[in-house]
């Protein structure tokens, strides 16, 4: 690094501080905050591929390349089942036994809009949602979600009390 400012906060090494996997942001809101902070809503929209990074100036700059979004086989069934079990997990974290929480939220019909939702909405740790957008495909990521919620829905079902469950209390966002 030539100039460790470059990098501020990244440490030594930059390469093992980055995901190389990420997606375009659509700003929807800005807001700034009494404390000089700025609060953004954005919406995640192509995701790509880090190629290079350029430490020299005062910000990182990366060339990057576009992933294509591919469906991948059986995207479709897999996206019936990813749909049904983030209905269950839902109602489990949120403690609801009726048809309260799915009644009230449209979820998306397309497969790799699905994909991105329910990993958006999930409570996971960063790694395993940065697992989820490095899938080479939608089926992949659908098929990941699938034994995940699963599994968390069991987890949650024997367990009443779990940290997080109150980002569950409100709408899914779909962003």
């Amino acid at each position: 690094m030539p100039d460790s400012t470059a990098t501020s906060g990244f440490g030594p090494d930059l390469e093992r501080s980055l995901y190389f996997t990420g997606c375009t942001a659509e700003v929807a809101s800005v807001q700034k905050e009494e404390d000089g902070r700025y609060e953004l809503v954005a919406t995640g929209t192509t995701r790509f591929r880090v190629l290079s990074v350029d430490t020299t100036g005062p910000y990182l700059v990366a060339e990057v390349e576009d992933l294509p979004e591919v469906p991948g086989e059986g995207a479709g069934a897999l996206a019936s089942g990813v749909l049904r079990t983030f209905r269950t997990y839902q109602k489990r974290l949120a403690g609801a036994r009726e048809r309260t929480i799915s009644a009230s939220q449209e979820l998306p019909d397309d497969p790799s809009v699905l994909s991105y939702l329910v990993a958006a909405a999930t409570v996971a740790e960063l790694p395993v949602k940065q697992r989820l957008l490095e899938a080479p495909d939608t089926a992949s990521r659908l098929r990941a979600e699938l034994e995940m919620l699963r599994r968390e829905a069991a987890v949650i079902g024997r367990l009443p009390s779990l940290p997080a469950t109150e980002l569950t209390r409100r709408p899914v966002s779909p962003n």
